[in-house]
């Protein structure tokens, strides 16, 4: 198998108060770092209603990035497939594949938060459902020439849609998720899956990635597994650890707060100390522990993309760019020759 490609993943997450439009700028300078020194894609995350930070829109981001990106791939990671109405969902997100010339990777999820699904009027009992359903119409309005839908989402009768993305029959689809059950739905589906690295240990990972395989084996299909990891290049391992302790301590700080690693096992509960809980999770340190982490988890997950998030919120815009250039100078071509 050949090496993993790369993506960069956005933190368009910014500080109360912060100067919004500011951080933003300083990302599409990310962006064209990423564009010329050989990243084949650029991602942006979703969340709703977050209280801790200002979190951009994924699809707005996206769009804006359009003319920015090269020719490089946009995704998400994730979209909200549950809370969305699919209609308007199916309709962006041909367009934002109609803008970029067919460059739309769709990564979805189906989230966790109690105040997206309570906001959105998704009852607990039927978020799976809706997540099936809407998932299901996005796709059918894609691609069939009829098409007729009956669901939680509304009813369409016979309609014959007309706005379809470049890509046929659809831009890829990456289904994410953490637990058994949802590794072997979408191993059903055919689908690759998208791993968030940081939310489990390295140990856990790799069991899950040999779950996810042979899943797809029961099915005759083989897997591909990409994943989405943190990653920070200091000038050392020390001063990588304090260069983002704030940045980092804060994001699991809030992800504790919604709940993220209450849908794992409890050995994966995120309620531990920074040190203890960044080690097996982070892509961080100096050159050559990256190199060996990195090295280490393509190996073990057998990742087709490895997609990167170099910044979290409250991390100075210069850390970022200082890491990302020894990430491109003395990290990634050493692992050109490493397979998946």
């Amino acid at each position: 198998m050949d090496a993993p490609e790369y993506g960069l993943v956005l933190c368009s997450q910014f500080l109360p108060g912060d100067d919004a439009a500011a951080r933003f700028a300083e990302q599409v300078e990310q962006v064209h770092f990423a564009r010329d020194h050989g990243f084949t894609s650029v991602w942006a995350t979703q969340h709703y209603l977050a209280e801790e930070v200002q979190y951009l829109h994924p699809l707005a981001v996206l769009g804006r990035l359009v003319p920015e990106s090269g020719d490089m791939r946009i995704g998400t990671a994730i979209t909200l497939m549950a809370l969305a109405h699919p209609v308007d969902l199916a309709e962006q997100l041909a367009t934002l594949d109609i803008l970029s010339g067919g460059r739309l990777v769709v990564g979805a999820g189906l989230g966790y938060r109690d105040v997206e699904f309570d906001a959105f009027g998704v009852p607990r009992d039927r978020r799976l459902r809706r997540f099936r359903e809407n998932l299901d119409l996005v796709r059918k309005l894609w691609t069939e020439d009829e098409v007729t839908f009956e669901g939680d989402a509304g009813r369409i009768d016979g309609l014959r849609p007309q706005l379809r993305p470049v890509q046929r029959p659809h831009p890829p689809i990456w289904l994410a998720g953490h637990t058994d059950s949802a590794l072997t739905r979408t191993a059903a589906t055919g689908l690759p899956w998208i791993a968030a690295a940081a939310h489990v240990d390295a140990d856990h990972l790799h069991t899950q990635a040999a779950f996810f395989r042979a899943r797809c084996a029961e099915h005759g299909r083989e897997a591909e597994i990409n994943v989405l990891q943190e990653v920070y290049v200091g000038a050392s391992d020390e001063q990588a650890v304090e260069d983002v302790r704030d940045a980092l301590a804060m994001k699991y700080a809030t992800y504790r707060s919604w709940g993220q690693d209450r849908i794992l096992p409890d050995s994966q509960s995120f309620d531990r100390e920074f040190d203890e809980l960044r080690r097996g999770r982070f892509v961080l340190g100096g050159p050559q522990t990256c190199r060996d982490r990195l090295a280490e988890l393509i190996a073990t997950t057998g990742a087709a993309h490895v997609l990167l998030r170099p910044q979290w919120p409250g991390l100075p815009h210069e850390r970022v760019m200082e890491s990302l250039q020894r990430l491109t100078d003395e990290v990634l071509p050493a692992l050109a020759g490493v397979p998946a």
